[in-house]
């Protein structure tokens, strides 16, 4: 009877496994770390979510929150929970070219022309910096979501925020940038002029083609000899690359805007692109045990969400305007959403599958002066988990996305493998640990988390961070590409 009983259990997950599937496309929103217990564990709390961001997680876990066992160790008939989680993620090398670009005082150069070495090395630095500022992958993404939920028994309401806004700049000028001495005779004295340190009189650097380029527009021979050893010296490199080809573009055009009298930092017209997506949701949950192996669950939520988009033109406005144009351009859209989720147990094993937005709500996109910003569709999300507890007190599982996931940043996808573990002692202390990484995109790798959780007898509170390996240089300091922090309480009884 207890093989049979197994069985029936195995095969109604199955089926609920394969509907799912039926049910989803190719892509969804982005994975929030929602609760600090889980963004300890690395987000890996499909199988053995015991609390209420279940919501989120997986919602049949309810089902056996009336029950006593391993996974939902004292669940109680009546919980309070609020969570706040921030983070962001630096991508490319934005961070290093931003950092590059503060030690340059591009209107120094435009001000006091090039007098010394430092300033020719400044000017060949800025050009190769700058004209890699809109390469498609560097940007900035930051998101946040909070929540708050009450259970009784295996009844949850909640209500959660989410957002997610991305930067990039879209569009660059690399003719107004302010270094304007007046014409092309007095830029190629300035830099005649200067005297560089062992100057070995070669031009190795500028191709044949780029010097002839660079001649055109009006730098001299000796000019363009002292560029290529001040570039070279400044450690740009690369020879051949399209990255060089892009720095003599600009100081081409910087000679076009010199000859002409133009090129004042104030007429310059690079332009940011900020795209972002918050929603609210009300979720209403139920979960049911259909015996003591497998449960199901699932929410059906109010999803009131705004789309928001702006370019704005970075050297005409204060960082107010730009906060304040982008907080007021957005779209909202009132919908529901609907999550479904099974979680099945057999001994010391739990597994869960759970699917998200199974009906693919749609948020539309606005318009702003003159610009359509796509509308957002949170499509089926599906992830799937295994949790193996070898022993009371410590736990362990392994997640894995299997849809990819759209971002804030168009062309930026995720798709997490994560790995989480929780050690429990004398059930008062958690500490917990994991790692996860986003298999769809490779600018940024292994994420670490650890998490720290305090269990006391009607209380229970909860601290998490999450840290990239890789980091990127700025002001002076490596910071890390991805970072991000959860706090977490909870009452109950």
């Amino acid at each position: 009877m207890r093989k049979s009983s197994i069985m029936r259990s195995l095969l109604v997950f199955a089926v609920f496994a394969i509907s799912l599937f039926i049910a989803v496309n190719a892509w969804a929103l982005d994975n929030f770390m929602v609760g600090a217990r889980a963004m300890g564990m690395a987000g890996a709390n499909v199988a053995c979510v015991n609390d209420n961001t279940a919501q989120y997680y997986n919602p049949a876990a309810f089902g056996f929150m009336a029950q006593s066992n391993d996974f939902i160790e004292r669940p109680g008939k009546f919980s309070l929970e609020a969570d706040l989680g921030l983070g962001y993620r630096i991508h490319e090398n934005l961070g290093e070219l931003l950092d590059d670009l503060s030690e340059i005082n591009i209107n120094e150069l435009g001000t006091n022309n090039i007098q010394n070495e430092a300033d020719l090395k400044n000017l060949t630095k800025a050009a190769e910096f700058i004209s890699r500022l809109d390469d498609s992958g560097n940007a900035i993404t930051l998101d946040a979501n909070a929540g708050t939920s009450l259970r009784i028994k295996n009844f949850a309401l909640g209500l959660r925020g989410m957002f997610q806004a991305s930067a990039r700049v879209s569009s660059l000028d690399t003719t107004n940038l302010g270094i304007n001495v007046g014409s092309m005779a007095a830029l190629n004295s300035d830099i005649t002029s200067v005297v560089l340190t062992g100057d070995d009189g070669a031009t190795s650097l500028f191709s044949a083609a780029q010097q002839a380029q660079l001649s055109t527009a009006g730098f001299s021979a000796a000019a363009i000899q002292q560029m290529d050893y001040a570039a070279r010296q400044a450690g740009i490199s690369g020879a051949g690359t399209p990255e060089l080809q892009q720095a003599v573009d600009l100081l081409a055009n910087v000679a076009t805007a010199t000859a002409s009298s133009a090129g004042a930092i104030e007429n310059n017209t690079t332009s940011a692109t900020l795209e972002g997506f918050g929603v609210s949701e009300i979720p209403l949950s139920y979960g049911r045990a259909l015996n003591d192996n497998i449960s199901i669950g699932g929410n059906i939520k109010m999803m009131m969400g705004r789309v928001y988009g702006t370019k704005l033109v970075v050297f005409q406005k204060d960082s107010g305007d730009v906060l304040k144009e982008a907080d007021e351009s957005y779209k909202e859209t009132t919908t529901f959403g609907i999550d479904l989720g099974i979680m099945a147990k057999y001994g010391k094993f739990s597994l869960g599958l759970v699917g998200r937005n199974l009906n693919s709500p749609e948020f539309d996109g606005p318009t702003v002066s003159g610009t359509r910003f796509s509308d957002v569709s949170i499509d089926p999300q599906v992830t799937a988990g295994i949790a193996y507890m070898p022993w009371n007190g410590l736990t362990l599982e392994t997640d894995y996305a299997l849809t990819k996931s759209e971002t804030a940043l168009p062309g930026y996808d995720t798709q997490n493998f994560a790995a989480g573990l929780e050690w429990k002692i004398m059930r008062i202390i958690a500490l917990r640990g994991g790692t996860y990484k986003n298999l769809d995109e490779s600018d940024i790798g292994w994420v670490y988390t650890a998490g720290l959780g305090l269990d006391l007898p009607l209380v229970r509170f909860e601290l998490a961070a999450a840290m990239s390996a890789d980091s990127s240089d700025f002001d002076g300091n490596d910071i890390p590409e991805e970072t991000r922090l959860t706090a977490q309480l909870n009452i109950g009884f």
